[in-house]
């Protein structure tokens, strides 16, 4: 501990990016000047200087405040002098604790010039109104910023800071983004594993095994930028997260996306994940570093994705099969064998719940003969017969589509009528609750099976609205088939990007006789991408 006449007196500046608007006479120099120079007028000695420049005053954690208030729980303080007292903080909470216990337990005598605060004279509740107001105008400021943010973010300018990996900030215009020649090589890579077949955690460790550097070490490497996930003696350190993140972006197919989180409050830093219906999408607003067909391939295979096997591996066709009695993805069973040749999907219900459905057992080396031969079948005949295809194919699956659409529209429909119905239920059970009607008991007790039901109901709405304007989408893209079909020549082997490409479920009836294992038929569909079933 220093001697008391070698106390430090500290002199504190801090300026946020909105007091920046005040100009030259908030700046920190200006602050640093002023401090200094009432500091030798009047005596003070033993003077050090810690700034904080481009944090707001709500939170105090701030490197600097924190050094300063480390120095000061060590002894070695005697005295803090600012030059407004809003400089020090802008949250009445905190501040009233610092000047009520934190300074008199340490014996701190604290200064704010501009504001005539001086605690050797006595602090009177003005300041406590005063840190009232500070408050305020963090909160209106915050409200104000949040305001401007918003119009942007509707208008379609890109609101983020930072980038994503793979583009960087335009030279010319900051709001936009351009690719960046070191990354964009590795997120088209990314994708290319992904719709290969290969799932998060592999691509990371083919990454790592290349020695490619890590987002977070590039950043720091190029723009000093630290993270609490910076590890800089692992500079190959690829995570699964990582790579599931980048192939989540839909930045990278030329759209901006707004809106993906908010803070809650002005006081916290804490941000929250907001509902992806409620992101803002502009489409073609960049250059694109991935093409639509290869984006639609990964997310169906994000979409489909499983978990692999026990030896490590995954079939290709893992996500993708479905039981045609009760819808359920189909399991891949090792049957205890190393042989692959007796590897079996069966009904997941039925894996789970034999008493809820069938097996609907099939081989899955059957299972991939049949597909590819499918397959074959398929792009023969769009190749050789191209337009007469093309329209039967269509304007069957579109019929298909508007059925479906048709039956989704009027369940949605019967979901929006009985939400409003519980809506209207809750709010008589609360009027009978008011008018003593009802005991408190009752009321949780209906109310509690109300709630329940209108959150599962929820749910099932939202679904029901993706799943309608995803078919309105498939309809309106349904040519793209032939640009899939015109990128193979000779389909020969049955691959994870042909399977991606092509199929989008296969659907598998029971046997004709579920439980002989010679001589029975079985029924297998399988549907494509933007055709359905051919």
């Amino acid at each position: 501990m220093l001697q008391q006449n070698e106390k430090i007196t500290a002199l504190y500046c801090r300026l946020s990016q909105e007091d920046e608007l005040a100009g030259e006479s908030g700046s920190i120099q200006h602050q640093k000047q002023i401090l200094t120079e009432y500091a030798e007028k009047n005596g003070f000695s033993n003077p050090k200087i810690w700034a904080d420049d481009g944090y707001s005053g709500v939170s105090f954690d701030r490197p600097a405040y924190n050094e300063m208030m480390a120095e000061v729980e060590a002894g070695n303080v005697s005295t803090i002098i600012v030059k407004d007292h809003s400089r020090l903080g802008r949250n009445r909470l905190v501040m009233g604790y610092l000047m009520e216990e934190k300074f008199p337990d340490y014996g701190i005598r604290y200064i704010a010039i501009n504001d005539g605060v001086d605690t050797d004279k006595g602090v009177d509740e003005s300041l406590a109104i005063r840190d009232l107001f500070n408050e305020w105008h963090a909160r209106d400021t915050s409200k104000k910023i949040k305001a401007v943010k918003m119009a942007a973010a509707k208008r379609g300018e890109r609101i983020g800071s930072k980038p994503p990996y793979g583009y960087r900030k335009d030279p010319n215009d900051p709001k936009r983004i351009v690719p960046n020649e070191d990354t964009a090589p590795v997120v088209r890579r990314i994708f290319a594993l992904c719709a290969s077949g290969f799932g998060p955690s592999k691509i990371a460790r083919i990454l790592q095994e290349e020695q490619v550097i890590s987002p977070t070490i590039y950043d720091y490497r190029t723009y000093g930028t630290n993270s609490a996930a910076l590890k800089l003696d692992k500079p190959f350190a690829w995570s699964g997260r990582t790579v599931s993140g980048i192939l989540e972006h839909e930045e990278y197919i030329g759209t901006t996306v707004n809106c993906r989180s908010y803070i809650p409050s002005f006081k916290s830093k804490k941000s929250k994940g907001t509902p992806p219906e409620k992101w803002l999408r502009f489409e073609n607003t960049h250059e694109p570093l991935i093409d639509r067909e290869t984006w639609d391939i990964v997310q169906r295979v994000r979409q489909g994705k499983r978990r692999p096997n026990k030896m490590g591996k995954q079939d290709m066709l893992s996500g993708l099969v479905e039981c045609e009695t009760c819808g359920t993805k189909h399991y891949l069973c090792r049957c205890g064998s190393w042989n692959e040749e007796q590897y079996t999907y069966t009904c997941g219900k039925y894996h789970k719940h034999k008493e809820e459905c069938t097996p609907h057992t099939i081989k899955v080396m059957a299972l991939h003969q049949i597909v590819l031969a499918e397959i074959q079948r398929v792009t023969a005949e769009a190749k050789e017969h191209t337009e007469q295809f093309l329209r039967q194919a269509m304007d069957k699956h579109q019929s298909q589509l508007k059925q479906e659409l048709s039956a989704k529209t009027r369940e949605l429909e019967k979901v929006q009528k009985r939400l409003t119905d519980l809506d209207k239920l809750l709010k008589k059970a609360f009027e009978q609750l008011a008018l003593e009607n009802l005991s408190e008991t009752q009321f949780k007790a209906l109310t509690g099976n109300y709630e329940t039901e209108r959150q599962e109901l929820t749910q099932h709405f939202g679904k029901l609205e993706h799943e309608i304007h995803s078919g309105k989408d498939t309809m309106l893209n349904a040519e793209r088939f032939l640009t899939i079909v015109d990128r193979y020549t000779d389909i020969q082997k049955l691959t994870p990007a042909i399977v991606r490409e092509f199929v989008e479920k296969i659907v598998v009836y029971e046997r004709s006789e579920p439980w002989k294992k010679k001589n029975y038929t079985q029924q297998v569909d399988v549907y494509f991408n933007f055709v359905g079933k051919v």
